[in-house]
């Protein structure tokens, strides 16, 4: 019983942490505001100097706490709001009464209203809060928001819409997580048809449970099916890219198979993406260094062996806590090409648009030293440095001296082969 006690003791505790951070979030805001950032590109469109303090401010959260951009600004969202408008529900949480995971629902649904909407609703949650999950909560905080002003819920679901999204995470033990964020209605309707589905091959004597069948049918859909959007390429398949050293693939490695984008890949899965390709190109690396080897030409354009060796190296966008894959990013010049920045691998890299926009119009500084390692410099002076995560490990001398006495005269150069 006393355990169990310290538990709500505890909850309590980090609540009334989470106010006063709240305060801390909403004050350096203030001050950044105050300091009236201005746009730092010499071309193109400008940022307003609101806009550019709020992308400072929510990447330096991010950065500096080790957040995602989107969980930086959700916490930043909510503390501005909590302290700003939200005086009761502030108080609730102060008091430890409700969660961080609370006050976030009360936030995000606060969002558009004003006035005596926004009093009414404010003191409704602050009421509810303490006795209910933050799920529960969600649900009674949306409907109180629509009642509040149903204007201003339809202008939220309008805006909403804009910023559907797929994201992956990966998991453990070879598995990911493919997260699609779309209108209710469609998911609620994408989920319906895979349970239908599902059920059907169920009854028809498939011996996988429902719930591997649902995930399975819709993968099927997914990978085989072809879009019906005017305009869509049809016969379009994804690719994935696996580098394998060739060491390992002779019996005489153990180095394990990356998969761009998630990491070290089981020998079974390997082989079998390797048997299933129907293209491949060498990408050599050193075995000393496990470093991709220098590929060549340097002009303005990055060659396709650059963008290659840039999105190799750097799986995800370069920018800290940014999960996009590279392969879709812009490969940036680090030092830019108008101040005699030069097209090669030591001073490529891939930024997702979002970011390359971020690193021309704010404070963020970038450079990029030996084997592709990268340092950041916040607008608040602090330093960041990200190590490039697409580089295999140097094979262990042992094995490059066995290898070199066996076959005299012959490079030592593995050579993964990306899918």
């Amino acid at each position: 019983m006393v355990a169990l006690e310290r538990i709500a003791a505890r909850d309590r505790q980090i609540a009334e942490l989470s106010a006063l951070r709240a305060t801390d979030v909403h004050d350096a805001w203030q001050l950044l505001l105050a300091d009236a950032p201005h746009d730092q590109s010499t071309a193109g469109p400008q940022w307003s100097p609101r806009r550019v303090a709020e992308v400072e401010f929510f990447t330096e959260v991010a950065m500096l706490t080790h957040r995602t951009e989107y969980r930086a600004r959700t916490l930043a969202d909510t503390a501005i709001a909590l302290v700003s408008k939200l005086p009761a529900s502030f108080a609730v949480l102060a008091a430890g009464e409700m969660s961080q995971e609370h006050a976030t629902v009360i936030a995000v649904h606060s969002d558009g209203l004003e006035g005596e909407a926004l009093e009414k609703y404010d003191s409704r949650m602050a009421k509810l809060a303490p006795a209910l999950t933050y799920k529960q909560l969600e649900y009674r905080a949306r409907s109180q928001a629509q009642t509040a002003n149903p204007k201003t819920v339809v202008e939220q679901v309008e805006k909403a819409v804009k910023t559907r999204r797929v994201t992956v995470d990966p998991g453990k033990d070879g598995m990911a997580y493919l997260t699609l964020f779309a209108p209710a209605p469609e998911i609620y309707t994408i989920a319906n048809r895979a349970m239908v589905l599902a059920k059907g091959l169920k009854a028809g004597g498939d011996p996988r449970s429902i719930t591997q069948l649902r995930v399975d049918v819709l993968t099927d859909l997914t990978l085989n099916g072809e879009p019906s959007i005017p305009g869509a390429t049809q016969g379009i398949r994804g690719r994935v890219h696996v580098m394998v050293p060739a060491m390992t693939l002779l019996g005489v490695g153990e180095e394990p198979a990356i998969l761009r984008g998630y990491g070290p890949i089981d020998p079974v899965t390997a082989a079998r993406l390797t048997a299933d390709a129907t293209s491949w190109r060498r990408i050599l690396t050193d075995p000393i260094t496990g470093r991709i080897l220098q590929v060549s030409p340097t002009d303005y354009r990055p060659t396709q062996e650059m963008r290659d060796h840039a999105t190799l190296v750097h799986p995800y966008c370069v920018f800290g806590g940014c999960a996009d894959d590279s392969v879709g990013a812009d490969i940036d010049h680090t030092v830019d090409f108008a101040a005699a920045g030069l097209t090669e691998d030591d001073n490529l890299a891939p930024l997702s648009p979002t970011h390359h926009r971020v690193k021309h119009h704010t404070r963020w500084q970038i450079e990029q030293g030996e084997n592709n390692t990268l340092s950041w410099t916040s607008p608040a002076g602090l330093v960041y440095v990200f190590e490039p995560q697409g580089i295999m490990r140097p094979a262990p001398e042992v094995l490059i001296d066995a290898m070199t006495k066996t076959t005299p005269g012959e490079a030592t150069t593995e050579e993964p082969c990306p899918f």
